[in-house]
């Protein structure tokens, strides 16, 4: 007798089965994969903000501790106190005097800087002019300094006793300076801040 070989093959139910659970597999895979993507993203996004924070109270430190009691003249002629606030839309602005303007350079001009620090309701804005004293039109620029911002706030240190408003009604000169001022502020996802600053006294600036 003749012996005959059969090779038997995989059954239709077989290679269901088998591409199934190949599909289940890759399907999981690939929603780790994804999973891992964005949280790398989110911690990608998570520090660039700390960064952005850092820079953003290291330029409000620079600028406080480095303020001066130089009034100036605005663009109408009318002079401004080296401190002072002003109510906005969308919270109060502080603008000062401040020295140790960089100037690598060597021009002959003032190292003193004009500041204005505001929020348009979604960002922090940190205006600057060109010259101490405004003549009209004069030119200045901004740059934002910190986005995603939710609210932003600022007090002053008179005394002992906090101000939300500057110059104070407590009689005094518009070259009067606070002893700190603090800012508070909350961010995206509802994380809040509050940096004290404290302002170092120093002698009544020259023009």
């Amino acid at each position: 007798m003749s012996s005959l070989s059969t090779q038997r093959g995989f059954t239709l139910l077989e290679v269901l089965i088998a591409v199934a659970i190949f599909s289940l597999i890759s399907t999981a895979t690939f929603t780790m994969l994804q999973q891992t993507i964005k949280a790398g993203e989110q911690f990608d996004t998570k520090a660039t903000y700390l960064v952005a924070l850092q820079r953003t109270h290291r330029l409000l430190q620079q600028d406080f501790i480095q303020t001066v009691p130089r009034t100036i003249r605005d663009e109408f002629g009318d002079m401004l106190p080296a401190v002072m606030t002003e109510d906005m839309a969308w919270g109060r602005a502080i603008e000062l005097t401040r020295t140790g303007r960089p100037n690598p350079l060597g021009k002959a001009r003032s190292d003193l800087l004009r500041l204005r620090y505001f929020f348009d309701g979604e960002q922090l804005i940190r205006r600057t002019w060109k010259s101490i004293d405004r003549a009209p039109n004069a030119q200045f620029q901004d740059q934002v300094i910190l986005s995603d911002v939710k609210t932003w706030q600022i007090r002053f240190l008179e005394g002992e006793q906090w101000i939300d408003t500057w110059p104070s009604d407590i009689e005094g000169s518009e070259d009067d300076l606070p002893s700190a001022i603090e800012v508070s502020l909350s961010v995206a996802n509802d994380r809040e801040f509050r940096w004290l600053f404290v302002v170092v006294p120093t002698l009544k600036a020259e023009p």
